[in-house]
């Protein structure tokens, strides 16, 4: 406890008035972030028929179906904090910057991940697309805000039963998506943007990606080492049974078998191209 002139306070009561101090002062507003969050209700709404609330977009962006990268990855999304567009479009003489090189009209991150194929978008739209359709039949319609709100689409059965593994996987191959489509902008305006694609090299891109998050899945089942923190087994193997290589050689719990892969093979690889 400390004394303030004729008032006693104790640390609890200090952390109580910080807490509420803070509460009281008026946030930033960012008109972009509304904007996005408003677009991610409407596309949940219109996939799943309801409407998540600011604080469930963000607790959708922090779950753990996502990689942690990719967490933050979405979260600057939603805030529109990335350097495209119309970032630039006040600063003199930088105003081209702004605009995409291949399509030349004005670049955002919607463009970048739908409209814009110089970096190689529906390449990877179609690789995702092939592996959900070895599960499922109906592919959404891709949409920014569906994207952004992609650990929130519910998927039922026919009988009307939520089936949370597909809503699972939805959520890690379009976040893989979306980030390896802005790792190769990212690449080719760094490095050279009259690169020519090289369609091969993001097909094994995408594909180490997706393999990747399957072997997470697979290591974070370990409670030894994960205790409380670890994902539930059978949830693991519900997400990626029917995506597997040779899967009909493998036993039903595959979880700790070697060499389990997702049923899509590799190109052959060039030295031409983005790697």
């Amino acid at each position: 406890m400390f004394e303030c002139p004729g008032v006693l306070i104790s640390k609890g009561s200090q952390r109580f008035f910080t807490q509420t101090i803070r509460g009281m002062r008026s946030k930033p507003h960012r008109k972009s972030t509304f904007i996005n969050l408003d677009r991610t209700r409407c596309a949940i709404q219109e996939i799943s028929g309801y409407t998540p609330t600011d604080a469930t977009i963000w607790r959708s962006v922090r779950s753990n179906n996502l990689q942690r990268l990719t967490r933050e990855f979405l979260w600057k999304c939603i805030h529109n904090t990335f350097r495209v567009g119309n970032f630039w479009s006040h600063i003199d003489h930088l105003e081209i910057i702004g605009r995409c090189h291949g399509c030349q009209v004005p670049e955002s991150l919607e463009h970048i991940a739908l409209e814009c194929d110089v970096h190689g978008q529906s390449t990877v739209w179609q690789l995702t697309r092939h592996l959900w359709n070895m599960k499922f039949a109906v592919w959404p319609t891709m949409k920014w805000g569906l994207i952004l709100g992609c650990n929130l689409v519910k998927f039922k059965s026919t009988k009307g039963l939520l089936v949370r593994e597909q809503g699972r996987l939805f959520a890690i191959l379009v976040s893989i998506a979306w980030r390896l489509i802005w790792n190769l902008r990212v690449a080719r305006v760094i490095r050279n943007p009259d690169m020519p694609l090289n369609e091969d090299a993001i097909h094994n891109q995408w594909l180490k990606m997706v393999n990747a998050a399957l072997q997470r899945d697979r290591i974070l089942t370990n409670k030894a080492r994960f205790g409380t923190l670890a994902l539930n087994k059978q949830t693991v193997l519900n997400t990626w049974s029917g995506l597997l290589m040779d899967e009909d050689s493998l036993p039903d719990d595959w979880i700790f078998t070697k060499g389990v892969l997702v049923g899509i093979r590799p190109k052959a690889a060039t030295a031409n191209g983005i790697g």
